[in-house]
C-alpha cells in the first residue's frame, strides 16, 4: 500500500514538486536544516536518483511533507479509525482508508475522539 503512495522514482521533477508543496503549505521552514538542503541540492541534480539510502531518506521526507496536506491526514486518520473500529480487511484499500479519514475530519471537533 505505502508503495501506492510514493512516486515511482525520484526525478528533479519530483524533487521540485516537493519543494514547492512544502513552500505552498508553510512547512519550508520547519523542516530540519538537512533536509531542506538535500532537497535544494537535488533539486539541481540532473539525473535520477539511484542511492537506496538517499531513497529512503527522500521517501521519509516525502512522507513528512504529505502528512501536513489534507489528504495525507486523511489517510493517517483513516489508518486511526480502522484500527480502532477493528476494520483489519480494510488496511489494504486506499480508497476505503481515505473514505474513513474524510468522513472523520468531516466531523466537527465536538465528536472527534483522536484529536
Amino acid at each position: 500500500m505505502l508503495d501506492e503512495l510514493l512516486p515511482a522514482g525520484f526525478t528533479p521533477e519530483v524533487i521540485d514538486s516537493m519543494f514547492r508543496k512544502a513552500l505552498r503549505l508553510g512547512l519550508w521552514g520547519f523542516l530540519e536544516p538537512e533536509k531542506r538542503a538535500l532537497i535544494l541540492v537535488l533539486r539541481r541534480w540532473v539525473g535520477r536518483v539511484k542511492s537506496p539510502v538517499l531513497i529512503k531518506i527522500l521517501e521519509e521526507i516525502y512522507v513528512e511533507i504529505e502528512l501536513n496536506t489534507f489528504r495525507g491526514r486523511a489517510l493517517f486518520y483513516g489508518v486511526l479509525v480502522a484500527l480502532r473500529s477493528g476494520l483489519l480487511e480494510v488496511l489494504r484499500s486506499l480508497k476505503f482508508l481515505l473514505y474513513l479519514g474524510i468522513s472523520y475530519l468531516s466531523n466537527p471537533p465536538l465528536f472527534r475522539f483522536l484529536g
